[in-house]
C-alpha cells in the first residue's frame, strides 16, 4: 500500500467516524433541546430511582446546558472543527455515560435511557451497544482526528461554536416556556384528544412508586398523585390506544360527555399545588372570554379525591375541574400548567403553556399553534444559512487574516 493510498484510507475512516459520532451527538442533543420538559422528567426519573429528590431549578439548568453542549460537540466533530477539544469533550461525556448505561442495562432502574428523548426510544441493551460503539469510534478519533483537515478554518471556528450553542438554547427556551417546537408525543396538534379507550387486560400493569415501595396497578385502579409512575409491563399500549381518560369526582370516566362539549379549552395542571393559585384570576378571566364565544373551559388536574377538592376550593374556578392520570397530562402538554384548545370535531388545534398565552388572549380560535414543526423549520433553516455563511467566510483569505490578526492582538 502506497503512502498516498494509506493517507486517503485514513482520511476516509476519520470522516466516517466523524459523521457517525457527530450525527449521534447532534440527534441526541437536538432531541433533548427540543423538549426540555421531557428531558427534565427523564433526569428526575433517574434521580428518583436512586432515592433522591432535587429541586427542579437545580436540575433544569444543567439539563439544558447538557443538551446544548451535546449538540455543539456533535456539530464540531461532524465538521472537523476543534479537532482535539471536541473529541475529548465527547470522550468525557462517554466516560460518564458508558458506566451509567452498563448499570441501566443490568438493573433497569428506568424503562429507557432517554438518550434521544421521545424522538427515538431504544431499549437499555441497545443503548449500551450504541455507547460501546461510540466509545470505540471516539478512541479512534483521539488517535487520528488531527491528521485530517476539517471544513472550517481555525480562525473562524469560534463562530461555529457560537451558532451551534445558540440554536439548541433557543429550542430549549421555547420548548420550556411555551411548548416543544416539534411534538413527538401521542397527542399532537391535528390529532383527536379522545381516542377510543382500550379495555384493561390482565396482562397489562402500571408500576407506581411511593416512599421506596413499588406496586402494580391495572388501568382501572390507578393510584392517586402521591404515587409516581415508573413503568408499564405486559402488553405495550401507545397512549392514543390506552386513551386519555378523564374522571369526575366519583371516579367515573366522562370522555364521551366531554367530547360532546367541544369546542373546549382544557386547562391542564399535572401537579396542582399552592403556587398555581396566583393564576386563579387570570384563568377565570380566560374562561369568561371563552364562554362568551361559546367555548367550554374544562380543568383537568393530576390528582383526585379530597386533594382535588381542597385545591379546587382554594382556586374557586368558574368552570368544572376533573381528574386524570398525571403521566397522561404530561404527555398531552408540557409545563406546570397549559391550555389545550380542541375544536368542534374534537381535534387538538393548539397547545401552549399558561404563562405564554398572555392576558391579551381574546379568542382561543385565533391562537396559532407553536408545536406543528413550522417554526422549527424556520429556525433550522436560519441556523443552516448561518453555518453556510460561516463556511463561505472561511474560504476568504482576507477574512481569515482579519480574524487571525484580531486573535494575535488579544493574546
Amino acid at each position: 500500500m502506497t503512502p498516498k493510498t494509506k493517507r486517503h484510507l485514513t482520511a476516509a475512516a476519520v470522516w466516517a467516524a466523524r459523521i457517525a459520532v457527530g450525527v449521534t451527538f447532534i440527534i441526541s442533543g437536538w432531541a433533548k433541546a427540543i423538549d426540555p420538559w421531557g428531558f427534565l422528567l427523564k433526569v428526575n426519573e433517574y434521580i428518583a430511582a436512586w432515592g433522591y429528590v432535587l429541586p427542579r431549578e437545580l436540575v433544569l439548568a444543567p439539563s439544558i446546558a447538557l443538551s446544548c453542549v451535546e449538540f455543539c460537540t456533535g456539530i464540531l466533530i461532524a465538521v472537523g472543527a476543534l479537532k482535539r477539544t471536541s473529541v475529548w469533550t465527547a470522550a468525557a461525556m462517554m466516560a460518564f455515560m458508558l458506566p451509567l448505561t452498563v448499570y441501566i442495562a443490568m438493573y433497569n432502574p428506568v424503562s429507557d435511557c432517554g438518550c434521544f428523548g421521545d424522538f427515538i426510544v431504544i431499549s437499555n441493551a441497545a443503548t449500551l451497544a450504541k455507547n460501546i460503539v461510540l466509545t470505540g469510534l471516539i478512541v479512534f478519533l483521539i488517535l487520528y482526528n488531527r491528521r485530517v483537515a476539517g471544513l472550517y478554518a481555525a480562525p473562524i471556528q469560534w463562530l461555529v461554536i457560537t451558532a451551534s450553542l445558540a440554536y439548541p438554547l433557543l429550542l430549549s427556551l421555547t420548548g420550556f416556556n411555551v411548548q416543544p417546537l416539534v411534538d413527538f408525543r401521542p397527542y399532537k396538534v391535528g390529532t383527536p384528544l379522545f381516542a377510543e379507550t382500550a379495555q384493561d387486560t390482565p396482562d397489562t400493569y402500571y408500576i407506581y412508586e411511593r416512599d421506596g415501595e413499588r406496586r402494580q396497578f391495572g388501568l382501572s385502579e390507578l393510584p392517586d398523585s402521591s404515587w409516581t409512575f415508573v413503568d408499564m409491563v405486559g402488553e405495550e399500549l401507545s397512549a392514543p390506544e390506552a386513551g386519555f381518560e378523564i374522571r369526575d369526582n366519583d371516579g367515573n370516566a366522562i370522555n364521551d360527555e366531554l367530547a360532546d362539549a367541544t369546542p373546549a379549552l382544557f386547562l391542564i395542571v399535572p401537579h396542582p399545588d399552592m403556587s398555581f393559585l396566583s393564576y386563579t384570576h387570570y384563568v377565570n378571566t380566560i374562561a369568561e372570554r371563552a364562554d362568551s364565544l361559546g367555548i367550554t373551559t374544562i380543568g383537568v388536574a393530576g390528582t383526585s379525591g379530597d386533594a382535588l377538592g381542597k385545591w379546587a376550593e382554594l382556586m374557586r374556578p368558574r368552570f368544572e375541574i376533573y381528574s386524570a392520570e398525571d403521566t397522561s397530562l404530561k404527555q398531552l402538554a408540557r409545563g406546570d400548567a397549559a391550555l389545550v384548545f380542541v375544536d368542534d370535531d374534537g381535534i387538538i388545534r393548539w397547545k401552549r403553556s399558561l404563562a405564554s398565552v398572555g392576558g391579551s388572549m381574546e379568542n382561543p380560535t385565533e391562537v396559532e399553534p407553536i408545536d406543528d414543526g413550522r417554526l422549527n423549520a424556520y429556525i433550522l433553516a436560519a441556523y443552516a444559512a448561518i453555518m453556510a455563511i460561516i463556511y463561505m467566510l472561511s474560504l476568504s483569505p482576507k477574512i481569515l487574516r482579519l480574524f487571525a490578526r484580531r486573535k494575535e492582538k488579544n493574546m
